[in-house]
């Protein structure tokens, strides 16, 4: 019995090739497809814009509280209230977030609003590069919607950083008002001592030698206590002085963007653009297939 051997096919036959002439081919046969849908997904995307709801956005800097240190000897710089990375980071918690939500009078959970998820998702914060401030922005569905969020951003970190730094405020003050009060008492025993000078003096009693050492030496120990807390307190006053210390706040005004910054009309019809040229591209590609098909 005799074997009858099967053509195989060739390489040229197993696979498509494509050359440039049919390129050329295909780009003259479906060019008015490809613009047509082309334009269409550009208008189309475009047009979306005038039908989402637009956002702006509003940009803040936060400057980190701090509290002035006492020194002996040579200034000792100011404690931050916070350190700028871990203040960074509380920004970027839920439950700052869920504060700043409920100060603004929307609700959290379940029944927030379209505002309030836009609040959420859009706050973004920063470390400015080689400093410590904290740049953030926040979005809303107006400007003033947008500033007023950023706003109870920084009021929020302002009453925070508030309560951490009340045990030292407290401190300071407290050791103002000692002061102030020996101030008070030493005044009163410079008068008392005074007095005390001047009727022995009008008095002609000369005293005993030891006597009147002891006086001058408590007038001059007085003299002494007197220029220390008056020194001190003029450094506590410095200590607590709006330049020294001070909390967190809003380095400036909160800027809003003079434009919406979402949806852009540049994106939606870039990608509206790109839609239509894939689906033209496809429904050549599609009318190619058929018509080759038909021809077998």
């Amino acid at each position: 019995m005799e074997m009858k051997s099967i053509p195989t096919p060739s390489g040229e036959e197993e696979g498509v090739t494509i050359r440039f002439e049919d390129v050329l081919r295909f780009l003259k046969c479906h060019v008015w497809k490809i613009l047509i849908l082309s334009l269409a997904g550009l208008a189309f995307g475009i047009s979306v814009t005038f039908v989402i709801p637009r956002q702006w956005e509003a940009v803040g800097v936060l400057q980190i509280g701090q509290i002035a240190n006492e020194a002996t000897t040579a200034p000792a710089p100011p404690t931050p209230i916070e350190p700028a990375a871990r203040a960074l980071e509380r920004l970027r918690m839920p439950q700052f977030t869920n504060s700043v939500l409920k100060d603004l009078g929307q609700n959290v959970g379940l029944d927030e609003g379209a505002t309030a998820v836009l609040i959420r998702r859009s706050l973004k914060s920063t470390i400015l590069n080689g400093t410590d401030l904290i740049q953030f922005a926040v979005r809303g569905y107006s400007p003033e919607e947008a500033k007023r969020a950023a706003r109870a951003i920084g009021d929020e970190l302002s009453r925070v950083h508030a309560g951490l730094m009340r045990p030292s405020l407290d401190r300071l003050n407290a050791d103002l008002a000692e002061v102030e009060q020996g101030v008070i008492s030493e005044g009163k025993r410079r008068d008392a001592l005074s007095e005390l000078v001047k009727t022995r003096g009008q008095a002609g009693v000369a005293g005993k030698f030891s006597e009147n050492v002891l006086l001058s030496e408590m007038v001059t120990e007085n003299e002494k206590a007197l220029r220390f807390l008056r020194f001190r307190k003029n450094s506590l006053h410095e200590l607590l002085s709006k330049e020294r210390t001070f909390n967190t706040h809003l380095l400036g005004p909160v800027e809003a963007s003079r434009r919406y910054v979402y949806p852009s009309k540049a994106l939606f019809g870039a990608a509206g653009l790109v839609i239509g040229l894939l689906l033209s591209l496809l429904l050549g590609i599609a009318i190619e297939t058929r018509r080759r098909v038909k021809q077998l």
